[in-house]
């Protein structure tokens, strides 16, 4: 009779080891799969350039606190580019309509801010360029928690010239 009463117990108190905590900052909604669209403006350091862009951006989250993804962002106009790997002026080389993608890794540090870094390529016509991408975002919930609001700002470094990026990303989580 007394072991049946200790396998019982440990039954039972294992059982708290699968409760969930329905509180506001549980994962009880996290969603897995989550798509965004980006409207925002690339200002690029060396030139002050300010470029329209726009993008998408495909998460798959592993972990309520981590996940990979792709991110595309297309730069609408040009600008020039004056100075080499070494940071001497060159002959300007123009760049326009410069399409990014980057396999990126979000990793959400407290609550709504995420930290984002993505290395790929950016394409254009004159030269393609590797890309590094360091960004912050903050996931504001909509009154359906499928939807979010992500005001966010990431830097962009290629060999040529660094940008700042900064806009909102809106998106649906399912």
């Amino acid at each position: 009779m007394k072991q049946f009463s200790f396998l019982i117990l440990v039954v039972l108190s294992t059982n708290y080891l699968y409760a969930q905590d329905h509180s506001e900052s549980s994962i009880e909604n996290h969603h897995q799969n989550f798509i965004g669209v980006f409207v925002g403006n690339t200002m690029i350091t060396e030139s002050h350039f300010q470029l329209p862009t726009i993008g998408i951006e495909y998460i798959r989250e592993f972990h309520p606190r981590f996940g990979f993804g792709m991110v595309a962002e297309l730069e609408l106009g040009s600008h020039v580019i004056q100075k080499n790997e070494d940071g001497d002026i060159i002959a300007e080389v123009e760049r326009e309509r410069a399409f990014l993608v980057l396999p990126s890794v979000f990793i959400r540090v407290y609550k709504g801010i995420i930290l984002t870094v993505g290395y790929g390529v950016e394409f254009e016509k004159n030269e393609n360029l590797a890309l590094l991408k360091l960004g912050v975002e903050y996931k504001l919930r909509m009154h359906n928690p499928k939807w979010y609001i992500l005001p966010n700002v990431s830097w962009d470094h290629t060999k040529l010239f660094d940008g700042i990026v900064y806009g909102v990303t809106s998106g649906y989580s399912f």
